[in-house]
C-alpha cells in the first residue's frame, strides 16, 4: 500500500492521468500504466501489469506535484509520511529555538522533523501544484 502523504507526480496527457516520475532529463518525464487492460502504444513492459514510457514534455499537457502541508502548535510544517496514528512532519519555520521548544529532532541546521499524532495537527491539506508548463511572469 502506498503512504497518502507521500510526495507523489503525475502528468495529464490527452484528458487522461498517469502516475509520473521525473527523469534526469529536464524535458522528459516518465508516464505509467498501471492497468490490466493493454497500454497506449509506446509504453513498454517492467513488470506485470506496469508499463513505463520514456515521455518527451512537449507531448504532456501538464505535470503536477502534490504533497501534503500542516500545522502543529501555530507552526507550519510538511507531512512526509503516515506512521498509523501520527505522522512524520519536516517543519518549514526555520526557527532552531521554536523546533527544539516543539521537541522536534534537530537533524543539522535548518532541518528539524518530528512524528506527531494525528489529532494534534491541524490545517492537513493536500496541495497540488502545476510544475510545467512553468507558469510565464510578465515584466
Amino acid at each position: 500500500m502506498t503512504d497518502p502523504y507521500r510526495q507523489r507526480y503525475y502528468s495529464l496527457v490527452g484528458g487522461r492521468q498517469f502516475h509520473t516520475a521525473l527523469t534526469v532529463d529536464p524535458d522528459v518525464v516518465d508516464l505509467y500504466w498501471r492497468d490490466e487492460n493493454p497500454p497506449m502504444p509506446g509504453f513498454e513492459k517492467v513488470a506485470p501489469n506496469v508499463y513505463i514510457r520514456h515521455t518527451p514534455l512537449a507531448e504532456v499537457d501538464s505535470v503536477h506535484r502534490v504533497e501534503w502541508f500542516a500545522e502543529y502548535r501555530g507552526e507550519p510544517f510538511k507531512v512526509t509520511a503516515d506512521r498509523g496514528d501520527s505522522l512524520l512532519l519536516y517543519y518549514l519555520g526555520g526557527n532552531e529555538p521554536k523546533a527544539r521548544e516543539l521537541g522536534l529532532d534537530i537533524e543539522e541546521r535548518f532541518v528539524a522533523t518530528g512524528v506527531i499524532p494525528k489529532a494534534e495537527i491541524k490545517n492537513l491539506r493536500e496541495v497540488d501544484t502545476v510544475i510545467w508548463p512553468e507558469e510565464v511572469v510578465e515584466k
